[in-house]
């Protein structure tokens, strides 16, 4: 008990009577090190979370049922399976589509497409693709000789996007196409909107209404290639897939996540990423902690074989080093947090990072925060043991005369 009390005395004065500059300079850097410990982890949140919302609004769904049957691709029935998916505790609405390769051509440009048909409305209770229109309007279920564009089979000159040079280039809403589509059928559309939902897979899309869709492909009449359907929040996405797979033996179905390969992949380079950069940040902590203990232990030997012969406990010495160690690392995680959540993340959000598949912003919550504090004060209280514990085993009168 004597020990403890006499190593919080010391770790006070330490700090109230010690160098005010190198705690100052301390607390910076731990606070610079707990704000990039925060930032890598939240922008790979931001990252994850975005894309998944992303995919699943704008091109998957949340489950996408299709044909097993290898000679005839297309359901049958569509009609009454979409009720009957419908009915299914947890789904909130379903849509089916079917789709035809064509080439697309406007101007001398030519790009290479697939065409969806749609109900627009059953599509907008499943998809948010209408919420990212930038021309025109969207598709209504009266419509016929009219087409819905992605942005990047459009081009509508943005010069800047990624397959610009592979789009029709300079269509526009209200601009009349050719499409030849794969059944070798030529038909003039007139472009009624374009969409840009900064998810290059959605982006890549061309919808037209099954009214048209029919009269290209008769035999497509209520069959589909897929159907795509969407889950209510918290809905159990296992049960649901069992229940839709005992609609019929020859359904293959996905879920969003089996969509989702690409974006499987980039996380895990940003897994690699944030793990190599952590690394880097502990590091920098803890030499940072060690280098400034080390000079302070270093200069004080002298004064701390005094206090060894004065009676002054070496558990005592170190546990006032450690204590010191704890408060400057709490002070920087508290600033970075405080940076973080009041500086860092609202200039973020005005001015976010953009990726392929839109906006990303930062994601930090209560794990990260508790990382971020526990590496801190870890890397600080193993910095500051390895110097002091080398100063405390020295003979006492080798501390006094150096």
């Amino acid at each position: 008990m004597n020990s403890l009390k006499v190593a919080i005395l010391l770790g006070f004065t330490s700090v109230t009577r010690g160098n005010r500059s190198v705690i100052v300079l301390t607390v910076m850097i731990l606070t610079l090190v707990g704000l990039n410990l925060l930032f890598v982890p939240s922008l790979l949140a931001g990252l994850v979370s975005g894309s998944n919302e992303k995919l699943i609004t704008t091109y998957s769904s949340d489950i996408v049922v299709t044909s097993r049957n290898t000679t005839d691709p297309l359901i049958s029935g569509v009609g009454n399976m979409l009720t009957e998916i419908d009915a299914i505790p947890g789904v909130a609405a379903s849509t089916a589509r079917n789709s035809l390769l064509s080439q697309t051509s406007f101007n001398g440009n030519r790009a290479t497409a697939t065409i969806y048909s749609i109900d627009p409305v059953l599509e907008q209770q499943v998809f948010d693709i209408d919420r990212y229109l930038i021309e025109g309007s969207y598709l209504t279920p009266g419509d016929t000789g009219q087409i819905l564009l992605g942005v990047q089979i459009a081009g509508a000159d943005m010069t800047k996007l990624e397959f610009y040079s592979r789009s029709l280039q300079n269509v526009h809403a209200g601009d009349s196409i050719n499409i030849n589509f794969g059944n070798n059928t030529q038909k003039t559309f007139t472009v009624k909107g374009i969409f840009y939902a900064e998810f290059i897979q959605t982006d890549l899309q061309v919808f037209i209404t099954e009214a048209d869709f029919d009269s290209i492909m008769p035999a497509a009449k209520d069959h589909a290639a897929y159907i795509h359907v969407k889950t209510e929040n918290n809905a159990d996405l296992p049960e649901i897939v069992d229940k839709i797979s005992q609609l019929g033996s020859d359904l293959k179905i996905f879920t969003w996540s089996d969509y989702a390969g690409i974006m499987r992949s980039m996380t895990d380079s940003f897994t690699a990423i944030k793990a190599i950069l952590s690394t880097v940040n502990v590091l920098v902590a803890g030499f940072t902690v060690f280098i400034l203990t080390y000079i302070d232990v270093t200069s004080r030997r002298k004064q701390i074989g005094i206090q060894r012969a004065i009676g002054i406990t070496s558990i005592s010495i170190t546990i006032a080093y450690l204590m010191r160690a704890i408060f400057l690392a709490l002070l920087g995680t508290i600033l970075a947090a405080i940076l973080f959540q009041y500086v860092v993340t609202p200039v973020e959000a005005q001015y976010p990072f953009h990726f392929p598949f839109g906006a990303v912003y930062l994601e930090a919550g209560p794990p990260e925060l508790t990382s971020m504090a526990v590496t801190l004060i870890g890397v600080s209280l193993i910095a500051a043991f390895l110097p002091v514990r080398g100063v405390t085993r020295m003979r006492i009168m080798d501390a006094i005369w150096g």
